[in-house]
């Protein structure tokens, strides 16, 4: 399909940006306005006088919702209106405008939490006992939980001067990875290949083993040749996480990480313990792609390159859209009636245009309706990651229309599990529809592909993080070959005994920008594993499987993550919800196993 300009596009498949501001001299009047309310700053009378009662902290609240709503509408049109086409200068303007209004805001209302949290015990309990604040209660708690672990605001105030240079290892990293490396090229049949970070993942695909092998080795050589620069920018980094934990008082940075969300530690081992115990599933699967590719072991290399081959394409958007309904149907009525205000309202910002911005998101907030961005390309993967985009979307929408504004948001432990339970659904939908076993085999590759991708090895990277850090609290240094150890031990215990584990294997640590963002891909795989187990549920019909999803999309932030999802019925401190998705994991690597058996593959 030729990418055409946006001006000829049919309007059916632009989103409904001007439900928001009709014209951009609407947003234009809207931003001035609100620029002269920060100006005068709203919020100037509070400032030293929210220990003066519950109601001056309701009335900044409030004061603070009607800002913060105008300023979030704003900026929800201005970065859709930049990315639906970067080519124009007035829309990149406007984004930016926002971006600064934001911060301006961020300056006017600083004074809030120090100011909280300064606060003494005894007026917090008659704050959270005051009806006036009735509704506030829950945020309330969740502030004052930072509040034994906040130093003095002195202290405070020199600990957030030092964030810039604080992280100045990650900073470096990103910049050696993105800017300063050169992988260089390679060539196979006189074909010449360009080695980055955005052409590697692609070379992984690639079915000549040729290619993928000199597609790694040109990479992972670059990250060795750098290995004693970056191990020390990564121990930098580990050694500051430690030291800011211990000085607020945490038992371990992993406390501290996990502290943000209220997350026990529990659940991080837990998701370990449930992964460990599912690991003869992964070395199943290893076993079944060497003896596919015919090989004797596995390299890493040849982790992602696909195992069936099936034509899926000639899905347009309509046919697509109507997959997707088809697909979530288990979820039921009212699920299915936001489906069709997504189509019917235009929540999708569907074809790639000229100078639209790449890949996908879901965005809007309480104020909006929920907006998708796309570059819709009519085959499978398209029609699954709108799949995957709707289920951020309705989660925004139900959380919005369910819970007041303050808590119509959810956390990011919880924000992937909507998207990949619409991705589950889907792909069993097509399963069970189609009888072409080289459909199937397909269908089933890239299932299990992202689960690995996911759960085992996001797991793996969590276990890692966990005992580096350990290293260092426990007063150990951390070199390029104790941490390509530490790496390659654990590679090889989930991969298994058929995977070959070479040097550059092992030194993969140095090329994963996350690590820089302590604990965070544990996420991914709790996200996942809880995804797997709802949709289960709800394909097996459970008696109240379905309302127990919904109630969960409709909880937003109203809860603590863990109790949102514990009243949705998964406890996630209980490794038996990982272990049931290590479960659902091994019965598609059955089913792949048949379906290349049938296709002649094996």
């Amino acid at each position: 399909m030729a990418v055409q300009d946006r001006a000829l596009m049919d309007e059916a498949y632009k989103w409904s940006i001007e439900a928001m501001y009709e014209t951009d001299e609407a947003w234009e009047k809207e931003y001035l306005a609100v620029r002269s309310i920060l100006q005068d700053d709203p919020f100037v009378d509070f400032r030293g006088h929210l220990a003066d009662g519950a109601e001056r902290v309701s009335q900044f609240l409030k004061v603070n919702l009607e800002v913060t709503e105008r300023l979030q509408r704003l900026h929800v049109y201005a970065h859709m209106k930049a990315d639906q086409d970067t080519r124009v200068a007035s829309a990149q303007s406007m984004n930016s405008r926002a971006s600064t209004l934001f911060a301006q805001y961020g300056e006017r209302v600083s004074f809030f939490i120090p100011e909280m949290l300064a606060l003494p015990e005894e007026t917090w309990a008659a704050f959270l006992a005051d009806e006036r604040l009735a509704d506030e209660r829950h945020a309330l708690d969740d502030l004052r939980r930072q509040k034994a672990h906040t130093l003095s605001a002195e202290t405070e105030g020199v600990l957030a001067s030092l964030s810039d240079a604080l992280s100045g290892p990650g900073q470096a990293f990103r910049q050696f990875s993105n800017a300063d490396f050169d992988f260089g090229s390679f060539e196979v049949d006189g074909t010449v290949y360009p080695v980055s970070e955005g052409s590697y993942g692609v070379y992984m695909r690639n079915k000549d083993r040729r290619v993928r092998h000199e597609a790694y080795a040109k990479l992972f050589d670059t990250y060795m040749a750098h290995k004693n620069g970056i191990a020390t920018l990564y121990a930098a980094n580990v050694k500051r996480n430690v030291t800011m934990a211990h000085v607020r008082g945490f038992a371990s940075a992993r406390h501290a990480s996990l502290h943000r969300n209220n997350i026990p530690v529990s659940v991080y081992d837990s998701l370990i313990e449930g992964v460990h115990r599912g690991l003869s599933h992964l070395h199943r699967y290893t076993d079944l792609r060497a003896r596919v590719l015919g090989l004797e072991k596995m390299a890493h290399y040849d982790r992602t390159v696909s195992l069936a081959e099936a034509d899926l394409s000639g899905y347009d958007y309509e046919k697509g859209f109507a997959m997707i309904r088809a697909g979530l149907a288990p979820l039921g009525e009212e699920y299915q009636e936001i489906l069709e205000r997504a189509k019917t309202e235009r929540w999708v910002d569907v074809y790639e245009n000229k100078g639209k911005r790449s890949g996908a998101y879901s965005t809007g907030f309480y104020g909006t309706r929920p907006y998708i961005l796309m570059n819709y390309q009519d085959d499978y993967n398209s029609v699954s990651t709108l799949a995957h985009e709707l289920g951020h979307s309705v989660h925004t929408y139900l959380s919005s229309r369910h819970q007041l504004p303050q808590y119509s948001d959810y956390s990011i432990f919880l924000a992937e599990i909507a998207s990949t339970v619409n991705e589950t659904l889907l792909v069993n939908h097509l399963l069970r529809e189609t009888s072409d076993p080289q459909v199937k085999a397909a269908l089933l590759d890239q299932q299990i592909e992202t689960i690995m991708g996911t759960i085992f090895r996001q797991t793996q990277f969590a276990e890692y993080e966990q005992k580096a850090h350990q290293a260092v609290e426990s007063g150990e240094a951390l070199t390029h070959e104790s941490l390509s150890k530490l790496f390659g031990e654990l590679a090889q215990q989930y991969y298994g005994p058929r995977y070959d584990l070479d040097e550059r294997a092992a030194y993969e640590w140095a090329r994963i920008p996350h690590f820089y963002n302590e604990f965070y891909v544990f996420q991914y795989a709790t996200g996942l594993s809880a995804a797997l187990v709802f949709a289960d549920r709800m394909l097996k019909r459970e008696p109240g499987a379905v309302d127990a999803y919904l109630g969960f999309l409709k909880s937003g932030s109203s809860a603590y993550p863990l109790d949102v999802l514990k009243r949705a019925g998964l406890d996630m401190t209980d490794p038996s919800i990982v272990q049931r998705a290590m479960e659902i994991f091994g019965g598609l690597v059955g089913e792949l196993e048949g379906a290349l058996e049938a296709s002649k593959v094996l």
